[in-house]
């Protein structure tokens, strides 16, 4: 082999040589870049998924939050159909028409009762429509002493108490009442008053008369169909 074919072939074993090496760097450059790639596709998918799970979480929540509000309102109108249903069923029960009949009646005895000692007698007078009396009317117990003295005078205690005893046996109390008149009923030791209700539906005359050492004490009711002429 003569010195040129050494050459060529020292040159040639040389440049295998270096294309060995500029392959064997682009295969490591390549295996580099392929094992980038694959981790970013590895956390790409991490990341891919995670979302999903997280998004998946809300929407479940979201679902347990909208079945319990769907609940809850499905119980209260269930709730609102019972009441609604249970009215109506104890109007037509019989035993429940039945059972507030007799409460109803009841209270009107009741009633009747607190006014049932009171003897009523028709009235021959034109303004006034019955009359009541009773055995039962007690005297307005006083508080005064010594001799008693008979006056009209609205801040004696003598005129509270004839106010006392006439309101004591009519339906009006003294706030819902109007007093037309109270004034002497012939003697010292009796009264006679005129009293409506505010709206001047109830009408009512008293007569009292005093009771020694007791107090005033209710006569007389006359039930009043005018207030004209009455007092």
């Amino acid at each position: 082999m003569d010195k040129k074919e050494m050459e060529y072939l020292t040159r040639s074993q040389g440049n295998t040589r270096t294309k060995r090496r500029k392959e064997d760097k682009m295969n490591r450059v390549l295996n580099y870049l392929i094992a980038l790639v694959s981790a970013l596709i590895v956390i790409s998918l991490f990341i891919i998924f995670t979302m999903q799970d997280d998004d998946e979480v809300v929407e479940e929540a979201q679902t347990e939050e909208t079945s319990s509000g769907t609940e809850n309102e499905s119980s209260s109108v269930v709730d609102e159909t019972e009441e609604t249903t249970k009215e109506p069923s104890n109007m037509d029960d019989p035993v429940a028409e039945e059972e507030e009949t007799e409460l109803a009646t009841e209270e009107e005895e009741e009633l009747e009762t607190d006014q049932g000692s009171n003897v009523v007698n028709a009235s021959d007078n034109p303004l006034v429509d019955e009359v009541w009396t009773s055995e039962t009317w007690q005297p307005y117990a006083t508080a005064q002493t010594g001799e008693h003295r008979s006056t009209f005078d609205t801040n004696h205690i003598d005129y509270q108490e004839k106010l006392g005893a006439i309101y004591s046996v009519i339906p009006i109390n003294e706030q819902e009442g109007i007093i037309w008149s109270v004034k002497n009923n012939g003697n010292a030791q009796s009264a006679i008053a005129v009293i409506s209700s505010n709206d001047k539906v109830q009408k009512y005359r008293v007569a009292i008369e005093w009771v020694e050492q007791q107090g005033w004490k209710p006569i007389q009711v006359e039930v009043l169909n005018t207030l004209d002429g009455t007092y």
